[in-house]
């Protein structure tokens, strides 16, 4: 069963909204959630996958992986362990 979901989307979103729903031939709803599922599945299985990789790491090696990475973030080398 489907719930009411009210939120407000800029110009330039409702503008590929329904863009999407025309070219995809099907309702502002299903390009929404869609959308949605697909991001929370890509997001959620990048943190699964860097959880399954920390739980890996000694306690020293992730923190200095964790402080390598917090002293290097604006720059896009990274030195690898």
């Amino acid at each position: 069963m489907k719930q009411a979901a009210h939120f407000r989307l800029s110009n330039k979103a409702i503008s590929a909204l329904l863009m999407l729903e025309e070219k995809m031939h099907t309702s502002k709803t299903a390009v929404v959630e869609k959308a949605l599922l697909d991001l929370a599945k890509k997001e959620l299985l990048q943190k699964n996958n860097l959880l399954a990789f920390a739980g890996s790491l000694k306690t020293k090696a992730a923190d200095e992986m964790l402080s390598a990475i917090k002293s290097q973030k604006h720059n896009k080398k990274f030195k690898e362990f």
